[in-house]
C-alpha cells in the first residue's frame, strides 16, 4: 500500500505532466533493471524513466538540465529487451535492450546498464526486418543471443534454406557490454526457414536453459491471407509444431476433436508464479503458457479479436501438440477480449497488488498471481486474471470468517411491486416467473435467495435490463387524446397504425379526463372500425353499467386515453423507462415474453462444469444457448389496481475489471485517447511499495503511469495517473 506521503504525491502528480523530457513518437516501452525504456521516434533516440528515482523521472543527461537521450537508428518503433530467468524462474533484466523501425534493415543494440545505458553496437542486416525477440545469457560467461526474422533471406542463409522461397530467422550472439567488441562479433546463423510469402508478425524465445537449443514461438502471416501460430527448435531443423485451438463455434463448448491453426498477431509469455492457492508445489513454471493476440486480418472463424492462451504443458518437456488453454473451473478457455474495438498492447506480470471493490462495497488489494494488462482501441485498459486464463468478476462477496476468501455472487433478479406513482407497495406478492432454459431443454438452477419472484437462472449468461410489466397501463402513444366536443357525440379516434401496433382489442378501457383529473369509470370498448383515412373508431360497450356511467357523467370531458382491459392481455411491458420507445408488447398472465434465445455464456464462474477433463456425467449448466423469459403469474383484479406495475431488475452479478484514463478538457490529459503497448512491476518496498502499469499513448507523445493498487475499476480515472511527456 501507498504510505500516507505517497498517497498525496499521487494526487497532486494527477493533473500534470513529470518529467518532461520532450518525448515525440511513443511508440513502444520496454522495462529492464527498473528502467522503462521508451520510443521517441522522430528524434531516434530512446528515453530512460528511472522508477527508483524520488520523485520518479526521466534520467538526466551529463548536462543535468536535459534528459538522457540515446541516439539509435532511425524513426524507432519497436523495442525487445533480452529476457531471462534465474534458478527458480523468476524474471531477471539482461544487459541490453534492442531497437528497430517499422521497413528498417537495422537494429540498435543498447547497452541496459544503468552504469551504461549508450548503443554499444548497430546490427546492419541488409533485409527487411519484421519481427525479433532475445534472451539474456544462460549462465556466466555465456552471450546474450538475439534472433530476429527476415522478409527475405541473405546469402548467408542460402546454404541452409536454399536461394530461394521465404525469409528467415537469424541468430546472432552478443558478448557483455563490457567485453564488446563490434569488429570480433560472430556471424549471424540461420536458425529456421520460413516458406515463401511467409511474414513472421511476432516472435518470442522460450525460457532457456543451458546446454539445450532454445524453442522458438512464431506468430506467422502469409501473403495468402492465411495465418498460423508455430514453435520451432532454433537448430536450423525448421520443423514446425502447431498450436492449434478448437474450430470456434458459436454457443459450443470445445471437446477438442476438431483442431485448426491460430491466427496470432503478438505472442508473449510469462515468468512462473505461485497460483492463489499459494502452495509452493502448485507453482507453474516460466514459459508454460503462451499468450497470444488474434490477427484480426486474417481470422476467418467467430472469434476474431482478442487474447488466448495455449498451453505447452506443465513440463519439464514441452508437448508435442500444445493447444488451447483451460481455464481454472476445467473447461476450455473463453477468449479475453476488450468491450468494443481491438487490443494495443498486452503484458503479463507476477505478483501485482490491484484495488478490488467487492460487491458489499468493501475494498481489498491482493497479490493478483498474474495479471494480464490489455489496453485497446477504444481507450479502455482491461485487466484479467491471467493465472486463471479468464476474466477478473468484481461481484463476489467475502467469505464469513474466512477472510481474504470471497465467493462469486449468484446471478439474481430484483422485482418491486409499485403503484401508479412509482411509490412501492407494502403488500407485495410473488407474481413474476424469470426462467432460463438451455438448448438441451435443461432449466437452470433455482436461486432461492430472491424475493417476489421465482428465478432459474445460469450465471455468467444474464443480460442486465429493467423491465416493467405494467398492469392495465395506458397504452403507449394513446395517452391524452383529444375529442371534437363541437359535434354531437363526438367520436373516439385514435391513428390506425397506433391501434394495431399497440394491439388495442375489445374489452379494453377508454379513460375520459379534462383538467381536473380522470373520469372514475372507464368506457369498455366494444368493438373497432378502420375509417379508411389513418384513423380508427372505438365504438363503446353501451351494455356495460361503468360505460354509461361515464358517457353521462363525463360527457364533457375533452381527452381520452386507452387502457389495458382485465381480459385477455391486461399487462402492457416496458423495456427500461415507461415510454413509447420502451414498449415492447401486451401480455396475458401466464403468457411468456422472451428477452433472448441466443444467451451464451461470457464468464466461466467457479462452478462451471460444462467441458471438463473427464467430463462431469450430469452437469448443473444447461448447454448454449440458452433462452431467457420473463412471465407475469399474477393477474387478480382485486389485489392489482389499474397502472399497478412489477418493475423487473435482471442482475447478472459479473463485472469485469476495465478502466479508462479522463480525457476531459479539464484533466490536461486530452490526448491521452489511444494507449499502445504496455509494462508493469512492483516499485519500492513496505509501505512505500506501489504496483504500477507504464502505457505508451502514441495520440499524446507521452507515457501514462497508473496506480494498480488504487486505481477505480468501471471509471474514468484522473486520480493516481501521472503523465510523462
Amino acid at each position: 500500500m501507498l504510505s500516507a506521503s505517497g498517497l498525496l504525491g499521487a494526487c497532486s502528480d494527477t493533473t500534470s505532466t513529470a518529467g518532461a523530457a520532450g518525448l515525440s513518437g511513443t511508440y513502444d516501452v520496454v522495462l529492464s533493471n527498473q528502467l522503462v525504456f521508451v520510443t521517441s521516434q522522430d528524434r531516434d533516440e530512446l528515453r530512460v524513466l528511472d522508477l527508483e528515482r524520488s520523485p520518479r523521472e526521466f534520467l538526466p543527461a551529463p548536462n543535468p538540465l536535459e534528459p538522457l537521450a540515446i541516439p539509435v537508428i532511425a524513426r524507432p518503433d519497436s523495442l525487445t529487451r533480452d529476457v531471462g530467468y534465474n534458478e527458480k524462474g523468476e524474471d531477471v533484466s539482461g544487459p541490453y535492450i534492442y531497437a528497430r523501425s517499422s521497413g528498417g534493415r537495422d537494429i540498435s543494440v543498447v547497452a541496459a546498464d544503468p552504469a551504461r545505458l549508450n548503443e554499444v553496437t548497430r546490427l546492419s542486416t541488409g533485409q527487411l526486418i519484421t519481427a525479433f525477440t532475445a534472451h539474456g545469457p544462460v549462465s556466466k560467461g555465456a552471450p546474450s543471443v538475439l534472433f530476429y526474422a527476415l522478409q527475405t533471406r541473405p546469402e548467408s542463409a542460402e546454404q541452409r534454406c536454399g536461394p530461394f522461397g521465404g525469409g528467415v530467422v537469424m541468430r546472432q550472439d552478443l558478448p557483455g557490454p563490457e567485453n564488446f567488441d563490434a569488429a570480433a562479433l560472430p556471424p549471424a546463423l540461420p536458425v529456421f526457414c520460413l516458406r515463401p510469402a511467409d511474414t513472421v508478425l511476432s516472435m518470442i524465445s522460450l525460457p532457456a536453459k543451458v546446454g539445450v537449443t532454445e524453442s522458438l514461438v512464431l506468430a506467422i502471416r502469409n501473403v495468402t491471407g492465411t495465418s498460423r501460430l508455430v514453435r520451432a527448435v532454433a537448430d536450423g531443423g525448421s520443423v514446425e509444431i502447431p498450436y492449434k485451438r478448437p474450430r470456434p463455434v458459436p454457443f459450443s463448448v470445445p471437446d477438442y476433436t476438431d483442431l485448426v491453426d491460430i491466427p496470432a498477431r503478438f505472442v508473449t509469455t510469462h515468468p512462473t508464479f505461485i497460483p492463489s492457492s499459494g502452495q509452493e508445489n502448485d507453482r507453474v513454471p516460466a514459459g508454460r503458457y503462451v499468450y497470444a493476440v488474434l490477427d484480426e486480418l486474417t481470422c476467418v472463424s467467430a472469434d476474431c479479436a482478442g487474447v488466448i492462451a495455449l498451453d505447452n504443458g506443465p513440463g519439464p518437456a514441452l508437448s508435442e501438440a500444445p493447444v488451447l488453454a483451460r481455464d481454472v473451473s476445467g473447461a476450455p478457455m473463453l477468449t479475453l477480449r476488450p468491450t468494443t474495438g481491438l487490443p494495443t498492447g498486452f503484458t503479463l506480470r507476477p505478483d501485482l497488488e490491484v484495488r478490488q471493490v467487492l460487491a458489499d462495497g468493501s475494498v481489498r488489494t491482493p497479490r493478483v498471481p498474474l495479471l494480464g494488462i490489455m489496453p485497446a482501441s477504444n481507450g479502455e485498459i482491461t485487466l484479467f486474471r491471467a493465472d486463471e486464463q479468464r476474466e477478473f468478476n468484481l461481484d463476489r462477496v467475502p467469505v464469513p470468517n474466512k477472510d481474504p476468501e470471497t465467493v462469486e455472487a449468484r446471478a439474481s433478479v430484483v422485482v418491486d411491486l409499485r403503484d401508479g406513482n412509482e411509490i412501492s407497495r407494502a403488500d407485495t406478492f410473488q407474481g413474476i416467473t424469470v426462467n432460463e432454459m438451455g438448448a438441451d431443454q435443461k432449466r437452470c438452477p433455482q436461486n432461492l435467495d430472491v424475493t417476489n419472484a421465482t428465478a432459474y437462472l445460469c450465471d455468467a449468461t444474464l443480460p442486465s435490463g429493467t423491465y416493467r410489466f405494467v398492469f392495465r397501463g395506458v397504452l403507449p402513444g394513446l395517452l391524452d387524446l383529444t375529442r371534437d366536443l363541437s359535434v354531437e357525440d363526438p367520436p373516439f379516434l385514435v391513428e390506425t397504425s397506433l391501434a394495431t401496433s399497440r394491439g388495442v382489442i375489445p374489452g379494453d378501457s377508454i379513460v375520459l379526463a379534462n383538467a381536473a383529473g380522470a373520469c372514475e369509470q372507464g368506457i369498455k370498448i366494444l368493438r373497432l372500425e378502420d375509417q379508411g383515412d389513418g384513423r380508427t373508431r372505438l365504438f363503446p360497450d353501451l351494455g356495460d353499467t361503468d360505460t354509461n356511467t361515464a358517457l353521462t357523467n363525463c360527457a364533457t370531458y375533452p381527452n381520452f386515453s386507452v387502457r389495458a382491459g382485465e381480459t385477455p392481455k391486461p399487462y402492457v411491458l416496458y423495456a427500461g423507462g415507461e415510454t413509447s420507445d420502451a414498449y415492447l408488447q401486451r401480455l396475458a398472465v401466464g403468457e411468456a415474453y422472451t428477452v433472448s434465445s441466443q444467451l451464451d455464456y461470457y464468464y466461466h464462474p467457479d462452478t462451471f462444469d460444462l467441458g471438463r477433463l473427464p467430463p462431469v456425467p450430469v452437469p448443473t449448466f444447461p448447454t448454449a444457448p440458452l433462452t431467457l423469459t420473463l412471465t407475469a403469474t399474477f393477474g387478480d383484479k382485486e389485489r392489482l389496481n389499474p397502472g399497478d406495475r412489477y418493475v423487473v431488475g435482471l442482475l447478472p452479478r459479473f463485472r469485469r475489471f476495465l478502466f479508462k484514463v479522463d480525457t476531459s478538457s479539464t484533466s490536461n490529459l486530452a490526448a491521452y485517447t489511444l494507449p499502445g503497448t504496455v509494462v508493469a512491476t512492483n516499485v519500492g518496498a513496505g509501505d512505500a511499495a506501489s504496483s504500477l502499469a507504464y502505457i505508451a499513448y502514441p495520440s499524446a507523445d507521452g507515457l501514462l503511469q497508473i496506480a494498480l493498487e488504487q486505481i477505480t475499476d468501471n471509471a474514468e480515472n484522473l486520480q493516481f495517473v501521472r503523465a510523462f511527456q
